[in-house]
C-alpha cells in the first residue's frame, strides 16, 4: 500500500469519527446533558466485579494489543497490515475509554465515543485481516488454484457470477444486510447512575447519543457498506472476490458486529450495568487473548518474531 493510499485511509477514518457527531449534533442541538439519574448501592460480589474488570482484566488486555501491535508492526502483508490496524484501533479506543473514567467519571460524551468509534474501526479491520488471510493463504481463491474447487463440478472461475465462490459470497452478504435491521427495531432505554465503589464515588452511563450510535446509525451505515459490496459482486467482471467488495463488507460487518456486541450486552444489563461493563472488558480480553493465542501458533508460517516486538 502505497504512502497516499494509507493517507486516504487516515483521512476517511477521521472523517467517519467526525460525521456522527455532526449528525446527532444537528439533529438534537448537541450530544446531551451527561446528568445521572439517581444512586444505586452495588452488592460486594458487584463491587468486586467492577474492580477485577477495571484494574485486572482491562490492564492485561491493553498489554496484549500493545505485544500485538509490536509484533506485527514491521509486516506488510495485507491481513497482517490490518490486523496491526485493527489492534491500533481498539488500543486507542480503550485509551479514551480510561480516560473518560479517570479524568471525566464517565461524564465526557465525546471521551466514550471516540472509545466506542474505534471499537467499530478495529471490528472492521479484524474482519478484513480474517478474511484476507483465509484467502490468500488458505482458500487461495483470487490466486487461481481455488482450494474448494473440488466441490464444484467444474470451475466456472471465469464467468465470476457463476463461480461458487462468489455465490456463496452473495448469500452472506444478503444475510448480513438481513441481520443489519435488528439493532433498528431495538428500543433504545437511556440508563445511567451514581454509586459507591469500596467507598469512591464511581457512576455508570449509557446515554442517548452512545445508544443512538449503537442501535441506530452504525446498522444504517452497515446497511450501506453492505449493499455497496453486493452491487459489487452482482457485476459479471472481476475477481470471484473482489478487493473492494472485501473491504466494503468488512467495514460493514465490523459496523453490525460492534453493534450487536453492544444491543446485546444492553438488553442483558439494562438495569445493572456493572455487569455490562464486567463482561465487555471480559470479552475484550478472551478476544484479544484468542488472536494472540493464533499468532503465536502460527507465528513460523506468518513470519512473526514476538521477541523482536
Amino acid at each position: 500500500m502505497t504512502r497516499s493510499q494509507r493517507s486516504s485511509i487516515v483521512i476517511l477514518a477521521a472523517l467517519g469519527g467526525l460525521l456522527p457527531i455532526l449528525v446527532y449534533w444537528i439533529e438534537h442541538g448537541g450530544l446531551g446533558a451527561p446528568t445521572f439519574a439517581g444512586a444505586r448501592g452495588m452488592s460486594a460480589a458487584e463491587q468486586f466485579a467492577q474492580v477485577a474488570a477495571g484494574l485486572v482484566v482491562k490492564p492485561a488486555y491493553m498489554f496484549i494489543s500493545l505485544v500485538l501491535i509490536l509484533a506485527l508492526l514491521r509486516q506488510k502483508e495485507r491481513g497482517l497490515a490490518a490486523l496491526r490496524w485493527g489492534m491500533i484501533a481498539f488500543l486507542l479506543g480503550e485509551i479514551f475509554c480510561a480516560v473518560n473514567f479517570i479524568a471525566y467519571q464517565h461524564e465526557s460524551l465525546v471521551s466514550e465515543y471516540i472509545h466506542s468509534y474505534g471499537m467499530a474501526l478495529a471490528f472492521g479491520f479484524f474482519t478484513y485481516a480474517l478474511l484476507e488471510m483465509l484467502d490468500a493463504r488458505v482458500l487461495h481463491i483470487n490466486r487461481g488454484h481455488c482450494s474448494i474447487n473440488g466441490l464444484c463440478q467444474t470451475c466456472k472461475r471465469v464467468t465470476p457470477l457463476a463461480c461458487a465462490a462468489r455465490r456463496v459470497a452473495i448469500l452472506i452478504v444478503m444475510l448480513t444486510i438481513s441481520a443489519s435491521f435488528l439493532p433498528l427495531t431495538v428500543s433504545t432505554s437511556p440508563e445511567s447512575y451514581a454509586t459507591d465503589l469500596f467507598g469512591v464515588p464511581y457512576a455508570y452511563a449509557r446515554f442517548d447519543f452512545y445508544q443512538w450510535y449503537e442501535a441506530r446509525l452504525l446498522p444504517v451505515l452497515a446497511l450501506i457498506l453492505c449493499a455497496c459490496a453486493l452491487m459489487i459482486l452482482l457485476r459479471p467482471t472481476g475477481d470471484p472476490l473482489p478487493q473492494s467488495a472485501k473491504i466494503l463488507f468488512s467495514a460493514g460487518l465490523g459496523a453490525l458486529g460492534f453493534s450487536l456486541f453492544r444491543v446485546i450486552l444492553g438488553a442483558l444489563f439494562a438495569g445493572e450495568l456493572v455487569w455490562f461493563e464486567f463482561w465487555e472488558e471480559l470479552s475484550e480480553l478472551m478476544f484479544t487473548g484468542a488472536f494472540a493465542f493464533l499468532l503465536w501458533q502460527f507465528r513460523g508460517a506468518l513470519n512473526l518474531n514476538f521477541a523482536a516486538g
